[in-house]
């Protein structure tokens, strides 16, 4: 009981989930004085027969489980048959319900654990469980509870998990008397913003991955989003609401060039996976699982988000009525903001474009593909006539000026563009970073005259324990004093001024970071850096050439609508 019914949340929680296993259509939740009074919860379900009444109160007494093998595909919420034995130990509980067979509805109470015999009662068909007095035999656990409303908090977040893992039911949810929360949407879209409001739903992404085998839908926020509930994350294995550290895990990593360091991501998430591929028989709050392939899981998750995130297709959600048949985002508010979409993903095919090395122009160092010379950029009057492909050949159109030093202003056939050019320039050098560094052709620059660096004793020892990685990302160096090193050698997109600055935040990030075998796992975080770096500063004045340059090489980079930080 100890654990099972560790506050009245975890009694609501088993309560909510017996609801739902007899597949009741509308369950509706009473709480007094946050739990620790009285819980009681109602559904329409088929109720419980005469004869099996007693029975559910007995340890380990379920009808979930008819053999032995359905322990190793789970498919209820319930399966242990502990839940309400556990409850009625602790508390004084009276069970009321009336089956189709029945005449009537049957009651039978329990107090601290002794159960009463069945008495006649007044009920519809379904089941009505009354929980008081919470604890009141166990003193020394009462006394660690919290105040009222804290446990009602903890009481109404079981209510939300409940609502949103299971769309078709009705809920409702009264404190002291008061009704606190409905939800009555059978699209998941609209039960979200029933139960989280609008916000998730209005600034997110829908994602509808994976075959009939393995499947991940829901919403996660555009990573442009910061959350004002830092706590809206659900994940929910076969309606069960779960918290797992491989997906988690895989869904940073998935953020993790598109993020700003520090924010968290907020996500409502529907994985649905065969039973005997997943062991929720882990822990007794059965908030744990544990999956047979956990790698597979791992991969699976990142690459579905990864490829949502690359694919730049954020559009506004679309009302339907079905949510896990559908593959459209289901019930998203009529208002939400989305940006125009402008088919950069379209564009995009193996990385960075095929022009990024090949030109004559440079930009900050990068050289870029040239741009189009048939067409006047300041012109675009006659964009149909001339050319019917003209705008799906160049969706961020042409550049016609330069603003605060820090944006561009282009113009296509839908409008103007507003481009932060720093930003733009970072994801485009950050990608083709990566792609060099895969292929290991980083182009470097010999310095005829080297430039030396301080760093300190430790800064040095890391320095020459990975001078290998080092010398990969195109940094060659030498020691020149004890606490200084030469360069030699550079990235050859670099520019010599920056190069003292960035070698002491590569240091930095070595030394954080450890040795090469945790370097390597952060080399994404280095040539971040790098790309930084790199990228074309605010108050450069560019020619409209070179401002062409940046678009086209945007046109041609996977999520080239954010800088590796998260700015969009």
């Amino acid at each position: 009981a100890g654990e099972v019914v560790e506050r009245p949340s975890s009694a609501l929680k088993e309560l909510i989930e017996n609801s739902i296993d007899s597949g009741a259509e509308e369950i509706n939740i009473s709480i007094v004085e946050g739990g620790i009074r009285e819980i009681r919860v109602s559904d329409n379900g088929p109720g419980i027969p005469l004869n099996e009444i007693k029975l559910a109160l007995s340890r380990h007494a379920t009808s979930k489980i008819s053999e032995l093998t359905d322990l190793e595909s789970i498919h209820s919420l319930g399966f242990r048959g502990e839940a309400l034995a556990s409850i009625a130990s602790v508390s004084q509980l009276n069970l009321s319900s009336k089956h189709s067979s029945d005449d009537h509805a049957w009651e039978i109470s329990a107090n601290g654990g002794r159960v009463s015999e069945p008495k006649p009662s007044a009920l519809a068909i379904g089941s009505v469980v009354t929980v008081s007095n919470l604890y009141f035999n166990t003193p020394a656990r009462k006394k660690f509870l919290r105040s009222p409303n804290t446990e009602y908090g903890h009481c109404d977040e079981v209510y939300k998990q409940a609502a949103l893992a299971n769309p078709t039911i009705r809920f409702s949810i009264t404190h002291n008397g008061k009704p606190r929360r409905r939800t009555q949407a059978d699209v998941i879209g609209m039960r979200i913003q029933e139960t989280l409001g609008s916000e998730l739903t209005d600034t997110s992404i829908w994602i509808n991955e994976g075959s009939e085998a393995l499947s991940i839908k829901g919403f996660i926020q555009q990573p442009a989003y910061d959350s004002k509930n830092k706590d809206t994350q659900y994940l929910f294995i076969n309606g069960r609401f779960v918290r797992d550290r491989v997906i988690s895990h895989a869904i940073r990593q998935a953020f993790n060039d598109v993020l700003h360091h520090g924010k968290s991501i907020s996500y409502v998430l529907f994985v649905q996976i065969d039973p005997s591929l997943v062991d929720v028989n882990v822990h007794p709050r059965k908030t744990e699982v544990r999956f047979r392939e956990s790698q597979a899981m791992h991969q699976f998750v990142f690459h579905a988000i990864e490829k949502k995130l690359s694919s730049g297709e954020w559009l506004p959600h679309q009302n339907i009525h079905s949510f896990f048949t559908d593959n459209a985002a289901p019930g998203g508010s009529q208002h939400s903001f989305s940006q125009t979409n402008l088919r950069l993903s379209d564009r995009y095919t193996q990385g960075p474009a095929s022009g990024f090395i090949g030109s004559e122009l440079t930009l900050g160092g990068i050289k870029g593909p040239d741009a189009p010379k048939q067409h006047d950029p300041k012109d675009i009057s006659n964009w149909s006539q001339s050319d019917e492909n003209i705008e799906n050949k160049y969706p961020l159109g042409f550049a016609l000026a330069q603003l605060s030093g820090v944006y561009i202003l282009a113009q296509n056939q839908d409008g103007l563009i507003i481009v932060d050019m720093h930003a733009a320039h970072e994801r485009i050098v950050y990608e083709h970073l990566k792609t060099a560094l895969e292929l290991k052709q980083i182009p470097k620059q010999s310095l005829l005259i080297p430039i030396n660096v301080t760093v300190s004793l430790g800064q040095m020892a890391a320095l020459h324990e990975n001078e290998v990685l080092l010398n990969t990302l195109g940094f060659e160096f030498s020691t020149s004093g004890p606490e200084s090193v030469a360069i030699r050698s550079i990235p050859s997109f670099l520019e010599q001024g920056q190069v003292s600055e960035l070698m002491l935040s590569v240091i930095k990030d070595i030394v954080d970071y450890g040795g090469s075998r945790v370097l390597e796992e952060h080399r994404n975080e280095i040539l971040s850096t790098l790309a930084c770096h790199s990228a074309v500063r605010a108050n450069r004045k560019l020619t409209t050439e070179e401002m062409n340059h940046l678009l086209r090489d945007m046109e041609q980079t996977e999520r080239s609508d954010q800088c590796n930080h998260g700015r969009p």
